[in-house]
């Protein structure tokens, strides 16, 4: 009976995590004679994992990471990118600097897996973490200018500790969002974090926002608080594929 008003009493508080677990930290507090201030402590302790799953959840639902990577089992053996690089990359302490990360380098040596295993260890830690392809985010720029809340978009995604900005140069986009991406960049300066990945050097970047000028004002937006790591051009995917089927 009072084990059933202590149900009741949690559902009216949502004690969601509690209510999951609640027969079994029961059964376990009898056989362990636990105090109860320890059963208190267990109580809240489920409660508190609970509502940390859900709300890791809502933030990966909210990032739209294409895949969840992480760094034991990525192998730097043949990059020029350094295993400790990525533990620093992955402590997170740039996002809390509000610096950028600029990774360079040939198609399948590793960039997208190294942005995505430092994405999800960023929502582990609790910010705000949002994927794009960089062509998805030129066509969703365009679309928001065509239907007037631009400004609202761009908002928006300074909300974001960090967006990844993924294959940056690998398709041609719309020349309407060639202004658009830079007053975007513009807006992000020292306010969000940014993660892009690129095959491209410099020299390369002119296309992309219109002219010589907006690129060298990009580059210079982005690359002023950044770190900016090569992964080189042997591509991690082959090299992965070849050990798997020896």
């Amino acid at each position: 009976m009072l084990n059933d008003t202590v149900i009741t009493l949690l559902k009216s508080l949502r004690f969601n995590g509690m209510l999951s677990q609640f027969d079994e930290i029961m059964d376990m507090a009898e056989i362990k004679k636990l105090k109860p201030v320890q059963l208190l402590q267990q109580l809240l302790e489920t409660e508190m994992a609970y509502r940390e799953t859900r709300s890791l959840r809502y933030r990966l639902e909210v990032a739209r990471l294409p895949h969840v990577k992480s760094f034991e089992n990525f192998a730097c053996d043949e990059l020029p990118i350094k295993q400790e690089q990525l533990f620093q990359l992955a402590e997170c302490q740039f996002i809390e600097e509000k610096r950028n990360v600029l990774l360079i380098g040939g198609s399948g040596s590793g960039k997208t897996h190294i942005a995505l295993a430092v994405a999800y260890m960023a929502l582990q830690k609790h910010y705000r973490v949002k994927f794009y392809l960089f062509g998805d985010l030129a066509r969703r720029l365009v679309h928001a200018k065509e239907h007037r809340y631009e400004e609202n978009f761009m908002a928006k995604l300074q909300r974001f500790h960090l967006l990844i900005i993924d294959e940056m140069g690998y398709f041609p986009i719309d020349q309407q969002a060639e202004p658009l991406l830079f007053e975007l960049f513009s807006k992000l300066y020292e306010k969000t974090s940014l993660i892009i990945t690129t095959h491209l050097t410099f020299e390369e970047w002119s296309p992309l926002f219109g002219s010589a000028k907006a690129s060298k004002a990009i580059i210079d937006r982005i690359t002023h608080h950044c770190k900016i790591l090569e992964t080189g051009n042997i591509s991690w995917r082959l090299k992965e594929g070849k050990m798997y089927k020896k």
